[in-house]
């Protein structure tokens, strides 16, 4: 087991937010998205049928909690997950609910 006094409140703290960032439907619609690899503002605003800047929150609050990453071309702002971890906690948690 990993024992949580191993960690220090910030740590403990840093782990909860990115819990919380996850635990917002469209949050984590977004994160499914991003599964298979990157995607600009405008495709991941239509693909969950929400507004651009409602979902350029949505993607700040994720950048934030280091979910995600981005990447400009151009005008073009292209999100990404940061690594192959936030894809396996995703993944896993699918696996564990059986879906």
């Amino acid at each position: 087991f990993m024992d949580y006094k191993l960690f220090n409140e910030e740590e403990l703290n840093d782990i909860c937010l990115d819990f919380k960032a996850l635990g917002d439907i469209n949050r984590l619609k977004i994160s499914m998205l991003l599964l298979d690899g990157e995607m600009c503002v405008g495709a991941i605003s239509e693909s969950i049928n929400l507004s651009q800047s409602a979902t350029s929150h949505q993607l700040r609050i994720l950048k934030d909690a280091k979910i995600l990453k981005c990447r400009k071309n151009g005008n073009v702002i292209y999100y990404s997950l940061v690594d192959n971890h936030i894809k396996a906690i995703i993944e896993n948690t699918i696996a564990h609910l059986g879906c």
